[in-house]
């Protein structure tokens, strides 16, 4: 799969869950900045400026073949989070 050399899934790194290749930066963290800034990938590099374009564009082009592995990367983050907070996720 070509995008996978925008993303990768190692044990070591976010529980193994997919994260941008070269940085430590989960996907499910740049979906979040790109629903914040409308789908704006410029305005989404500028608050992200260790990734570039091709990068970003790269992950969610691996995100729109193969959401399942990010999505539950999502659930178990918002679980741990309202886990620890003893609050509900509000998205």
């Amino acid at each position: 799969m070509p995008t996978k050399r925008f993303v990768s899934e190692t044990p070591s790194v976010n529980g193994g869950y997919p994260v941008v290749v070269g940085s430590r930066t989960p996907i499910r963290v740049l979906l979040e900045y790109c629903r914040q800034h409308d789908d704006d990938l410029q305005r989404v590099n500028e608050a992200l400026p260790h990734l570039r374009l091709e990068q970003i564009q790269g992950a969610l082009n691996y995100y729109a073949i193969c959401p399942n592995h990010v999505d539950e990367d999502k659930q178990r983050n918002v679980a741990a989070w309202e886990r620890y907070s003893g609050r509900s996720w509000a998205a």
